[in-house]
C-alpha cells in the first residue's frame, strides 16, 4: 500500500506480478496500488487482470482502481 501512496512507478512490474498471486488479498492490494500509480503500464496490468479475475473482492478492487484512473484522466 505504501508503494501506491508514494506512487512508486518503479514498483509497477512487481505490483503487476502480484496481480497473479494465489492470495486474493495480495491481488487486491496490488490493484489498489496500481490504481494510485495510474501510469500506462499500471493501467494495462489492471485491464488485463480484470479480464481473468474471478474473485469478487479482487474484481471490486480492480473496478475501483480503474475508476480512479478514469477520474484522474478527467481532472
Amino acid at each position: 500500500m505504501a508503494l501506491g501512496n508514494r506512487r512508486e512507478e518503479s514498483a509497477v512490474p512487481a505490483l503487476s506480478a502480484a496481480l497473479t498471486s494465489n492470495e486474493s488479498l495480495v491481488r487486491g492490494h496490488a490493484a489498489w496500488a496500481l490504481g494510485q500509480i495510474a501510469n500506462p503500464e499500471a493501467i494495462k496490468a489492471l485491464e488485463q487482470s480484470y479480464e481473468d479475475e474471478t474473485d469478487q473482492y479482487v474484481r471490486s478492487e480492480l473496478t475501483a482502481a480503474l475508476d480512479i484512473v478514469a477520474l484522474k484522466k478527467h481532472l
